[in-house]
């Protein structure tokens, strides 16, 4: 069994992490680094008392390092790049103006929250927040909401949907490894019935917490909308502003439903689908679809907000980096083995459908992952189901929105969204563990309580 020793550690570790960020102001990129190190020193990875074992280390915090920028290094970069060219070319305003005019000025949070759900619904969350992020701020600037309001709603909203709903990747691989392709339309509908209360509690915690959190710290000293809309100019055709969003939410989502569902295709087809319907080519169709919006195809402007882009993408990169490295060193310590040690418990133990949103959520907190969290625990569970009693589609399919829920909560420093969010949101990091951390655990058992309700209807 696990060690005490260990799990002290761990919990050491995670609390270096806050009162270096939040009482020593250190950076995250450092403090994260700082805790990878120690954690691994600590609890000997990969190897115990092996001179060798030093150089693995550094191999190992290497290691994590890029492989997170390996996932979503392009991804930042070219939202980055695409934000920054919606921004400057007064797209972003045009947005903003649609959005306001179709939902009105009197709830822009709970705007941005459904934007963000049926956004991340074939997006991850991650380049969701990225693409949204000009719209978020257009629309506090139009509207006077709370900026930390929007900002919560909107990653709350993408969060929903990225747990609970296929054809996101998380619950799109359970659906394959419980074997219910062929109950893919239940999967849907008790995922929209789950995830819809769900994202909408994410906005009113966040229209709630907004109240409490210093407003000066948010000033946005940039200009107001009536100069920036003279500074620009005309703007451009709304068709035009949405498709460097759109055009890539289309793209995936059909790579997705090509890959996933049993549709009619030649073999070649189904390829290039799958091929365009990656994040990184979609974004970048998306990044080429927006250099129309350039005035008079500019070579010296498109040049300039490219640069910026990729500037304003380096101070992420390396965060997410750093989230990385800790996260690896944490899947390779023996907290990780723990998991299937539970294995021998399954068959004489029943907890219902508080034990994999538990695992869910221990995995989350550990590794800093919704979709490692996802995948992880429905495979340890997908042998026992039956032996665990869940035998018809409706309660496997609980099973999966139970170990999606569990993903969702504790979003805190391991997380690389939980920095994208911090990071473009301007948030305190003591104020985003308020905001953006609190809303998670609530947004999950939100989401549990509600699963919970549903199984005793179908009992």
């Amino acid at each position: 069994m696990i060690s005490y020793f260990s799990i002290i550690m761990l919990i050491v570790s995670i609390a270096m992490l806050m009162i270096l960020t939040m009482k020593f102001q250190a950076h995250p990129f450092i403090a994260m680094i700082l805790v990878a190190i120690f954690l691994a020193f600590a609890l000997h990875v990969p190897s115990s008392k092996e001179p060798d074992s030093i150089t693995e280390i550094s191999a190992l915090i290497g290691k994590g390092f890029g492989y997170a920028l390996s996932n979503v290094g392009i991804i930042i970069v070219l939202g980055s790049i695409i934000g920054n060219i919606l921004e400057m070319s007064g797209a972003a305003l045009k947005m903003g103006e649609v959005v306001i005019k179709i939902v009105g000025r009197y709830h822009p949070a709970i705007a941005m929250n459904i934007l963000g759900f049926i956004v991340s619904i074939p997006v991850f969350c991650d380049s969701g927040y990225l693409i949204l992020t000009p719209l978020r701020k257009v629309v506090a600037k139009k509207t006077g909401a709370s900026p930390v309001a929007l900002s919560i709603a909107l990653s709350t909203g993408l969060y929903a949907s990225h747990a609970l709903i296929p054809p996101t990747p998380g619950p799109a691989a359970v659906v394959n490894l419980f074997d219910l392709k062929g109950h893919l339309l239940t999967v849907i509908i008790i995922g929209l019935i789950v995830a819809i209360p769900t994202s909408l509690m994410g906005a009113f915690y966040g229209i709630f917490i907004s109240k409490y959190i210093q407003k000066p710290n948010y000033v946005d000293k940039s200009p107001t909308y009536e100069t920036l809309i003279s500074d620009i100019g005309e703007l451009p055709p709304a068709f035009k502003s949405f498709a460097p969003i759109f055009v890539p939410i289309i793209l995936m989502a059909m790579g997705t439903i090509v890959r996933f569902f049993p549709i009619e295709l030649d073999e070649l087809i189904k390829k290039i689908f799958i091929f365009l319907g990656e994040p990184s080519m979609a974004l970048f169709i998306g990044f080429l679809s927006s250099l129309s919006l350039t005035h008079k195809f500019n070579k010296e402007e498109i040049h300039m907000w490219i640069g910026d882009g990729i500037a304003s993408s380096g101070r992420i990169l390396a965060i997410v980096g750093a989230s990385g490295a800790f996260a690896e060193v944490l899947k390779s310590t023996e907290l990780v083995n723990y998991i299937p040690q539970l294995n021998s418990l399954f068959s004489s133990v029943s907890l219902g459908l508080i034990l994999p949103f538990a695992l869910s959520s221990l995995l989350k907190i550990i590794l800093g992952s919704s979709t490692i969290a996802v995948v992880t625990v429905a495979t340890v569970f997908a042998p026992f189901l039956e032996t665990l009693g869940y035998t018809t589609a409706i309660s496997q399919v609980l099973v999966l929105m139970s170990i999606g829920a569990g993903s969702m909560v504790v979003s805190h420093a391991n997380d690389s969204y939980f920095w994208i969010v911090v990071e473009l949101s301007g948030l305190k990091i003591k104020d985003a563990y308020k905001a953006r951390t609190l809303a998670t655990l609530i947004q999950g058992i939100t989401a549990l309580i509600i699963i919970m309700a549903i199984s005793f209807l179908f009992r």
